[in-house]
């Protein structure tokens, strides 16, 4: 298992870099004076320059990804359930994205904090519904087909 976090991590690290700076590309770009900026202008600023500001928005937006996907691991975890692995990978991505997000002037407020927190626990919450759903199919499905099988024997005995 740990191979295949490691795995997972360096993916996550990958898309992450691409998939952040994409995001960035499209919330932050400005045109002014004939320059263009793909990064937060506060970010470049507080980094000297262009250079170093998109690498510290490459990086940090992998590790962003690093932590989604490496925490993808949990789910795997047979004696945790759904909720509690669900409610420990939002924990651990939060725990990463606030400060990073802060750090990129993504997120500039404790109000813009509180918003992406609530945003994200509600797609936590859509996912765990719609998994919790299917689950329940797929045990009615089961259970159809153990029916059967039962009557299918019961049928053989006789």
């Amino acid at each position: 298992m740990l191979m295949k976090t490691l795995k997972r991590a360096g993916i996550g690290f990958l898309l992450g870099m691409a998939i952040g700076n994409f995001i960035a590309f499209i919330t932050a770009y400005t045109s002014s004076g004939g320059e263009v900026h793909f990064m937060p202008e506060k970010l470049i600023e507080h980094c000297g320059g262009e250079a170093m500001a998109f690498l510290m928005q490459t990086l940090l937006s992998g590790l962003i990804g690093l932590a989604g996907f490496a925490g993808m691991s949990l789910y795997e975890l047979e004696e945790w359930g759904m909720a509690a692995a669900m409610g420990t990978h939002f924990g651990i991505v939060m725990l990463i994205f606030l400060p990073c997000g802060y750090l990129l002037y993504w997120l500039n407020t404790w109000e813009d904090m509180i918003i992406m927190s609530v945003i994200m626990a509600v797609a936590y919450l859509i996912v765990w519904a719609i998994m919790c759903a299917v689950y329940r199919r797929q045990v009615k499905q089961l259970n159809v087909l153990q029916e059967q099988r039962l009557k299918q024997a019961d049928k053989n005995a006789a």
